[in-house]
């Protein structure tokens, strides 16, 4: 079984959107009623993998995906407001060890979330609009 991606940035972007509360857009500026929305929101952006491992052919191979997250929003505290609540989303877990969150993909399990890279903010603090850029790595197993 192969891991689509597509099925994936939704499961993520859902998380993203159920853990802000608000819009994010899948590689471009979400839309709000048809309309740009005003920041604070996300983007995310599904990234390359360098792929390892047994060839496409075994179907029990796990899987990984990369995804940048891009917080964009007015002023650095809400930048980082914003980021805060995407790494609560992604990486938290309640007392028992379960996902906060959980990245629901038909076939497979995600066994394994990882903060790959936190960027912060830009440093001009004159900055009339702030990304924060957030990278996770997601592990995948066939469920079953």
């Amino acid at each position: 079984m192969i891991l689509e991606r597509r099925p994936v940035t939704d499961a993520l972007a859902a998380v993203l959107v159920a853990a802000t509360s608000k819009p994010c857009g899948t590689g471009a500026l979400p839309l709000v009623g048809g309309k740009p929305a005003e920041p604070p929101y996300t983007v995310l952006r599904s990234l390359p993998l360098t792929l390892g491992g047994a060839p496409f052919t075994d179907q029990r191979e796990d899987a990984s995906t990369l995804y940048q997250v891009e917080c964009v929003a007015r002023q650095h505290a809400q930048a980082e407001w914003l980021a805060d609540k995407v790494r609560t989303g992604v990486l938290g877990r309640d007392t028992r060890g379960a996902w906060l969150y959980d990245l629901s993909v038909p076939g497979w399990s995600c066994y394994a979330r990882d903060l790959d890279l936190d960027a912060g903010t830009e440093p001009d603090p004159s900055a009339v609009i702030v990304s924060y850029v957030i990278r996770f790595q997601l592990d995948w197993t066939p469920a079953g």
